[in-house]
């Protein structure tokens, strides 16, 4: 193969989930595709970081300061649901059972990975919990159930535990052991939140 095209390949497994097949792949796709829908993506991606940015608030995708789910009145702002990803509030926005707010941790505890309590958003959480001044009445822990976000989920417990007046509630069992919520059904993701705990 050749060194432009194989270097471009490398470019696409550094995302993740893509490994060199599927990068070869996606470079054999774009070959074929017009010169006006590469410069199209390619404008996309060049434009990404200017064009979609964190909701300041839960840190959820938005291409404002503050996000959809947040700006809505009509969401009931006694309960503040936690989850790692993006990808997991979505999936618990498309069950439509959920109407409170949310908040994007950004990951979940993993000392393997490197990943400890400072490099996610829970100052950010804590934050947002004192200032909301009592309007929180409960916190919803929503972490895969995984390792990681048990681990998460058992430390954020400990930390909000003394926090007046905030019932700390789990997603009920639904989830299985090891899977994501990203990729969970919908009728899952719904008695999950149904018989949370």
């Amino acid at each position: 193969m050749d060194e432009k095209f194989k270097q471009i390949a490398k470019l696409f497994q550094k995302l993740p989930g893509v490994g060199p097949r599927q990068a070869v792949r996606f470079v054999l796709a774009l070959l074929d595709k017009p010169d006006s829908e590469i410069e199209e993506l390619g404008y996309a991606i060049s434009n990404l970081k200017r064009d979609i940015s964190f909701c300041s608030q839960c840190f959820n995708i938005s291409d404002s300061q503050v996000c959809s789910v947040c700006a809505n009145p009509s969401r009931d702002r006694t309960k503040l649901l936690v989850v790692e990803k993006v990808t997991d509030l979505d999936s618990i926005e498309k069950t439509g059972l959920y109407r409170g707010l949310y908040h994007v941790l950004g990951g979940a505890i993993n000392p393997l990975d490197n990943i400890l309590p400072n490099n996610l958003r829970i100052t950010e959480l804590n934050r947002r919990i004192d200032e909301s001044a009592g309007q929180f009445t409960e916190l919803i822990l929503a972490m895969n159930p995984n390792t990681p976000g048990e681990t998460t989920a058992l430390y954020l417990k400990s930390q909000f535990a003394d926090k007046p007046g905030l019932s700390i509630t789990r997603l009920g069992r639904g989830l299985a052991s090891g899977s994501h919520l990203e990729y969970a059904d919908e009728s899952t993701l719904k008695h999950a939140l149904e018989f949370r705990k």
